[in-house]
């Protein structure tokens, strides 16, 4: 039992080869890590300091223009005042002296005696005559106006002064002659106051030309008397039939 015991002490104390290089490499690594660290040490007092970082300027170019200079003010000069020419004195010699009149006063003149005169006696108006009023002298009354009746009867003694007057400038032509044939044609025409005709043409004609000829250039001889005394003053329009034919005049 004592052998036995103390061949595991031993065994207990010595130990295993593999044990013996984890040690080694657990020693050589500490040792590793502490020159690591002295290196680092001696690295950082040796090294220069770094210098820091200047940001970038940011650079702004700036370019000096020189503006023109604004024009001087050109202020007129004024102009000289005119000099005003020196006058030209005239020496002139003064006249003599005139002597001095002298005054003669005169005698105070006698007192006269006043005279009368005689004032013109003034004379009477003379009394001026009106011309007395000449009497009004009032027109005739108008004659009451015409009747009808009247003036239709006027108009038809008129028309019969006209008609045989037509009759007697009617030419009748020698056609209707040698056939012996006539018509009738009635004739509208205007005469004035004084017996003057104005104008005339054929309203109702003939079949016949040359009636209706005969008949207008019957009218247009005129020669017609002026209107009657009571007749109205004013030119008036007549409408007469005119025969034509070969029992004519």
């Amino acid at each position: 039992m004592t052998t036995t015991m103390s061949s595991a002490t031993n065994y207990s104390l010595m130990p295993e080869p593999k044990e013996r290089h984890f040690k080694y490499a657990v020693g050589g690594a500490v040792s590793v890590e502490v020159l690591l660290v002295l290196g680092l040490v001696w690295y950082g007092h040796i090294r220069p300091p770094v210098n820091a970082v200047k940001p970038k300027e940011h650079i702004i170019a700036v370019q000096m223009v020189t503006l023109p200079q604004p024009p001087a003010k050109v202020v007129p000069k004024p102009l000289p005042k005119p000099v005003p020419p020196k006058p030209v004195v005239h020496h002139v010699t003064p006249p003599p002296p005139r002597p001095h009149p002298k005054v003669v006063i005169p005698p105070k003149p006698a007192p006269t005696p006043p005279v009368k005169t005689a004032t013109p006696p003034t004379p009477t108006p003379k009394s001026v005559v009106t011309p007395a009023p000449k009497p009004l002298v009032t027109p005739p009354p108008a004659p009451p106006p015409m009747s009808a009746e009247q003036a239709a009867s006027l108009m038809g003694r008129y028309v019969g002064l006209l008609r045989p007057m037509i009759q007697q400038n009617l030419h009748v032509p020698a056609e209707l002659r040698a056939m012996g044939m006539s018509g009738k044609a009635t004739v509208e025409f205007e005469i004035s106051p004084t017996g003057q005709l104005l104008w005339a043409k054929i309203i109702r004609p003939s079949p016949l030309s040359a009636v209706n000829r005969a008949a207008l250039a019957a009218v247009k001889d005129g020669g017609f008397p002026p209107f009657l005394k009571k007749m109205p003053k004013q030119n008036t329009v007549f409408q007469i039939d005119v025969e034509v034919g070969a029992g004519s005049s």
